[in-house]
Formats: structure tokens, C-alpha cells, sequence
């Protein structure tokens, strides 16, 4: 059973959901975890340690695929339960502990267990090992250059370790991994790790000074071929280390517009819609990227943060470990725009880079069900304070966009009003050729044959049955569309984000 856990959960995204809405399966694991049997001692005997080796493999892959499980395996004392393993002398179950941790651990376990540079020097051993290898995966601890480069770009989102893993060297392993040699998977993982990495003032020399290493960025970023998964990356890095201010002359003519610009990361989007409709009732006009930066549109999100009389910022701690919305935030507060901090998860406070941009401002708590009552006049009166004046009259006549928000940044920028519509309203009204688009941006074009006669009603009907009947949509799709696994869940993530 352990092995069927192990290797199951190593590719399914929704298997490992299911496992943290099950709960089960992770909360025997972490409990296994206590038995006296299962010591650091006990593990010179094969079948103990395999055991554990095949637990850890469980919960890295749980962990790596939805990190929401993170709450499961932190639950009774479970980074200790974890930690113990650092100290054992066999290598592969001292990373498989590490990798863990790098997924789970907060900002202040961060300062305890990352003491120094040692675990994160032998985090950089794995991915030396592992890129040392044809296959990419590392014969002495059976992790792939991908998985690594994944977990070090979690420990990526405490600053701290930005600086301790551009200090470890990480910076020529990123580059070769943006070769010819790698699938589009690893350079994408390769560069979401360079972009976290520039958000730190020191790491942007070190960066800049790796000879090809920005040559080749942009040559991936301009490369017709690239998907949206390597645009959006090479994008954020450009971006983090552009020297001189961005040219404003196009922005001339909306700025007179002085609207709201809510930054927020798309788990809380509900929330946010309900939000945007009452302040544009209340007169207000509103920026709103409903479809949260797919594809290279940080030109647009640049326009309308210099654009925005204030800058809302919907906290959470998604937000907080988001590239993104760091992006957003960060420009923000470069251009002095007013900020008003939102609460959109109960009890989170918000630390690192969040925590101190926002400084000792007040927020307004909006993460309970009754916030619309309660709480948006509280909202309303920080913005109209902060905005300094009535708010602007909405122009009814905005333009609503009736085709895929999947374009260049330009026609985005253009076509983005304060009542755009959903992304599953959208979806209703696309014709072929739009579905075709929203494949190409989603980074499935390679599905394209299998989707050449499905419209947008058909998308959105696969869309509710994956809701309502998940097994019977894995059936339809395995049946109908002839997918394999791979091909199936590279579908079936694109479709979730819809």
C-alpha cells in the first residue's frame, strides 16, 4: 500500500487533492511517524527504512503537487516529527526530510531550522548531483533536478534564503537548466525560481553578472515557441531587473481615469468579484485582472498600477507567497500609490515582505461571510479617504469584453474595463478558434488535435461535469478525447483554471 501511495501521488494533481480532503492517509503517515520504531536508530534495518523512505516519498509528493496539505502534516507538532530525520546519517531520508520541510515550514521556523547555510547547501548537493545525470534525476538520492529546484524555490519565499541560495551557487545550475537539454517543465520551474529570487536587492547584481544568463531569459521570453508557463517568468525577471523607470507617455490618457486596482491571488476571487460589484455601485471605476497574470501581462498590470488612484491589496497568505502579486504590491509601493490592506483569511498575519511593506497600517478584516454588511463601509471609507475626493462617476458605456482574455499585454491592457466579465462567463461565447487560443496560452496547444471540435458551451459543460461527477469525467476524457495520464492531467489542470 505504501508503494502504491508513493508512486500514485508522484504524478496525480488530483489524488493528492483528494488525499487533503480525505485527510486520512497523511494523518496515519505523520502518526507512523511517532511510533517508537520508526527512530532515526532504527533505520539501519532495511525494511525500516525503506518504510520511512516510502512515507517521506508520500508526503513530498502530497506536498509538491497541492501544498495545502501543508496544514495536515504541520498538525501535532509534525515539523519535530519531520526534523528528527535531518540527523540520520542516510542521505536519501535526510533530503526526502528537507524537501519536506521546505514545504511546510513558516517564516519563524525558518529562522530556527535554517540556521546558517548547511541545509540549504545540501539541498544545492541534490541538484548538483541530479543535473550531473542524463536523466536529470540523481542516482545517490533518486531526486530529479525539477523536484529540487521546486523545493528550493519554496524555501525561496522567506527573503532570508534568497540571499543564502544565491550564495550557495544556485545561479549556474538555473541557467544550464534554461538549455536545449531540458524539457519546457524544468525551465519553467527554473525560472519561477530566478524570478523569486530577483525580488532581493542583493541577488540582482549576482544575477545580472551570470554571462548569457538574461540573454537567454529574453530570447525564451521573445521566442514564438515559448508557452505562457516560460512568458510569464522571463516577464517577472525582466521586470525585477529593469534599471531605469518604465515610460509612462502611454499611460497619459487613463490616467485621468483614477480607478481602483485590487491586487489579490485567485483563491479569494469570489470574494474579490463580490467586492468590485459593490464598489463600482458605489460609484468607483475598478481594475480588475480576473484572470490573475496567464500569459505576458505585466506591461498591463504596470499601466494599471501607475493608473490607480489607490491599490487595494487582498491579503493572504497565498498572496504572500505569490511572485505575482509581489510584483504588483512592490510597484506600488515604488510609485508611493495609497494602499489599502484587506484581511481575506481568517486569523493570517501577514510577515515577511508582506508584513513589512504594509508597515503599521490598519486593515480591514473581510475574511467572514457577513464582511458585505459589517465591513464594506469600513472598506468604502478607507478608500474614499485615501482616494481624497468623491469618487469618480462609472462611464456605463465601458466596453465588455466578449472574447478570451488571453492576448498580448497591449490588447489586454486595452480591452480591460472596470465591468469585466468572469473568465467563466466568458467561456460560454468562444467559438473554436478562441478555445484554440485558450489551449496555446494554457500551455496544452499540444492537445490541440484532440479539442479541434470543442466551442465554449462544450468546454464549459466538461468544466461542470469535472465539478459534479469527477468520475465520470476522467471516463468521458480517457474515452472520448484519447488522452493519456499525462496528457489527462495537463488537461484537466488547465480546465480547473478556468
Amino acid at each position: 500500500m505504501k508503494i502504491l501511495l508513493w508512486n500514485y501521488s508522484d504524478k496525480c494533481v488530483n489524488f493528492c487533492k483528494d488525499a487533503y480532503m480525505q485527510k486520512t492517509a497523511i494523518e496515519r503517515n505523520m502518526r507512523e511517524f511517532s511510533l517508537p520504531e520508526t527512530a532515526v536508530k532504527n533505520l539501519d534495518d532495511n525494511t525500516m527504512r525503506y518504510f520511512i523512505k516510502a512515507s517521506m516519498g508520500f508526503l513530498h509528493n502530497v506536498l509538491r503537487l497541492y501544498n495545502d496539505n501543508r496544514v495536515l502534516v504541520r498538525k501535532n507538532n509534525g515539523i519535530q516529527k519531520i526534523l528528527k530525520y535531518h540527523e540520520s546519517s542516510y542521505l536519501i531520508i535526510k533530503a526526502k526530510a528537507m524537501l519536506i520541510l521546505a514545504y511546510c515550514i513558516d517564516d519563524e521556523e525558518n529562522e530556527k531550522i535554517m540556521t546558517g547555510a548547511g541545509v540549504i547547501v545540501f539541498i544545492m548537493q541534490l541538484l548538483t548531483s541530479a543535473l550531473d545525470s542524463p536523466t536529470h534525476t540523481s542516482k545517490n538520492y533518486s531526486f530529479s533536478a525539477l523536484e529540487t529546484v521546486m523545493g528550493l524555490n519554496k524555501l525561496a519565499s522567506n527573503d532570508d534564503n534568497k540571499l543564502k541560495i544565491v550564495g550557495a551557487g544556485i545561479l549556474p545550475s538555473l541557467h544550464k537548466m534554461l538549455g536545449n537539454d531540458f524539457s519546457t517543465n524544468e525551465k519553467s520551474v527554473a525560472l519561477q525560481c530566478l524570478w523569486r529570487l530577483s525580488f532581493h536587492k542583493e541577488n540582482k547584481e549576482p544575477i545580472r553578472k551570470v554571462k548569457g544568463l538574461l540573454d537567454r531569459v529574453n530570447r525564451l521570453k521573445d521566442d514564438p515557441g515559448s508557452d505562457q508557463t516560460i512568458v510569464r517568468p522571463c516577464d517577472g525577471i525582466v521586470f525585477n531587473l529593469e534599471e531605469k523607470p518604465r515610460n509612462k507617455e502611454t499611460t497619459g490618457k487613463a490616467q485621468s481615469a483614477g480607478h481602483i486596482m485590487i491586487s489579490y491571488q485567485w483563491d479569494v476571487q469570489d470574494t474579490i468579484l463580490e467586492l468590485r460589484t459593490q464598489l463600482e455601485e458605489n460609484g468607483h471605476k475598478v481594475w480588475l485582472d480576473v484572470d490573475r497574470m496567464e500569459g505576458s501581462i505585466l506591461s498591463a498590470m504596470a499601466e494599471a498600477v501607475e493608473n490607480a488612484s489607490v491599490v487595494v491589496v487582498a491579503m493572504t497568505e497565498r498572496y504572500k507567497n505569490s511572485d505575482p502579486c509581489r510584483t504588483e504590491s512592490e510597484y506600488a509601493y515604488k510609485l508611493s500609490k495609497p494602499i489599502v490592506p484587506l484581511l481575506l483569511e481568517p486569523k493570517y498575519k501577514p510577515n515577511g515582505w508582506l508584513g513589512a511593506l504594509l508597515g503599521m497600517q490598519l486593515y480591514v478584516d473581510i475574511s467572514h461571510e457577513d464582511w458585505m454588511e459589517k465591513k464594506f463601509p469600513n472598506v468604502l471609507q478607507k478608500i474614499n479617504a485615501k482616494i481624497g475626493s468623491k469618487p469618480p462617476i462609472v462611464n456605463e458605456s465601458a466596453t465588455v469584453v466578449d472574447a478570451p482574455v488571453i492576448g498580448s499585454a497591449p490588447n489586454r491592457a486595452a480591452s480591460r474595463q472596470a465591468s469585466a466579465p468572469t473568465s467563466k462567463l466568458l467561456c460560454r461565447k468562444w467559438d473554436k478558434e478562441d478555445v484554440a487560443k485558450w489551449a496555446k496560452n494554457s500551455g496544452i496547444d499540444g492537445l490541440a488535435s484532440h479539442l479541434s471540435s470543442f466551442d465554449g458551451p462544450a468546454l464549459e459543460g466538461l468544466h461542470k461535469m469535472l465539478k459534479r461527477s469527477p468520475d465520470f469525467y476522467y471516463a468521458c476524457v480517457k474515452a472520448e478525447l484519447k488522452l493519456n495520464l499525462l496528457q489527462m492531467l495537463q488537461f484537466t489542470n488547465a480546465l480547473e483554471d478556468l
